[in-house]
């Protein structure tokens, strides 16, 4: 396996491979059902995001990195991931999302947030910039100390690729309207989580929209989940667990039987599963 931290992992679409990402450089496809190392494929630098094409036709995974590195594996086999997605920017790549309707791709680099479109066979290049998100409120430090740096969590395609939802490091939930090339990118609906106003230098953690695009459910980094409906500003509901010793996490979240249920990681370790009718855990998945 990996010979350090794994630090992102993605399924492909047909659900029997799954590709995971380290700090050793190294992006390993697995066997699903036998649990077993397929390919190894070396990158030489700390994988950050991976994301497989949502096409079912197709072995297309891309590949973000620490140092910049946005690149596309498209037969597992290679040894060495194909430098052939053009943003004009050389930063680190924090999320990766593709659209099945358009075939464009989010790309979080930077403090910028890039779609781009196939221009050639295997071949991307940015057609498109968002905004900068608004700054947030944050009554409770001085401007000077709050943390104002533009990084992106999560990118999810909304609406047949009209849309775009970030999650941002600092800057709450955005829905973009994205449009075609020559339309003007506008801001459709935003969420400013309510845990910003509670605590001292929290960032927002990972988020997930649930299937019909009417919730959002984010990690606050302190005792669980809260889900917001899409554009308001307090949670309809948090899902606790005991937190570990204040430490800021950010967690992995999903939603899971078709929107019915969530799940989410934990300081300590352990998987959490609720249903939506209830606040209360339903299974706790333990590490040992």
């Amino acid at each position: 396996g990996h010979t350090d931290g794994i630090t992102c992992l993605s399924f492909a679409p047909q659900g029997d491979l799954l590709a995971s990402g380290g700090d050793d450089g190294n992006i390993i496809i697995w066997d699903v059902e036998l649990g077993k190392i397929l390919h190894r494929i070396i990158a030489r630098c700390v994988i950050t995001t991976l994301a497989w094409d949502p096409s079912k036709w197709r072995r297309r995974l891309f590949v973000g990195g620490a140092d910049g590195l946005l690149a596309i594996v498209e037969n597992i086999e290679d040894r060495e991931p194909v430098h052939s997605v053009l943003t004009g920017v050389r930063a680190p790549v924090y999320a990766i999302a593709i659209d099945s309707h358009t075939n464009h791709l989010a790309i979080g680099v930077g403090s910028e947030v890039h779609i781009a479109k196939e221009v050639s066979y295997r071949k991307y290049a940015t057609f498109k910039i968002l905004p900068m998100p608004p700054e947030l409120p944050s009554p409770l430090k001085p401007k000077e100390q709050v943390d104002n740096r533009v990084r992106t969590r999560s990118l999810t395609f909304k609406n047949f690729g009209r849309e775009l939802v970030v999650a941002y490091l600092n800057h709450g939930v955005v829905c973009w309207h994205i449009g075609s090339d020559s339309d003007h990118d506008t801001q459709r609906w935003r969420i400013s989580p309510i845990h910003l106003h509670q605590l001292m230098y929290v960032k927002d953690g990972h988020g997930a929209l649930s299937p019909d695009e009417s919730l959002v459910l984010l990690s606050n980094l302190s005792d669980g989940l809260d889900l917001y409906a899409v554009g308001h500003n307090h949670p309809v509901k948090s899902f606790k667990f005991s937190s570990n010793g204040g430490v800021n996490l950010p967690v992995q979240v999903s939603f899971v039987e078709h929107g019915r249920g969530i799940l989410g990681g934990s300081s300590e370790g352990n998987v959490h599963v609720w249903g939506l009718a209830s606040t209360e855990s339903r299974q706790v998945l333990e590490h040992d």
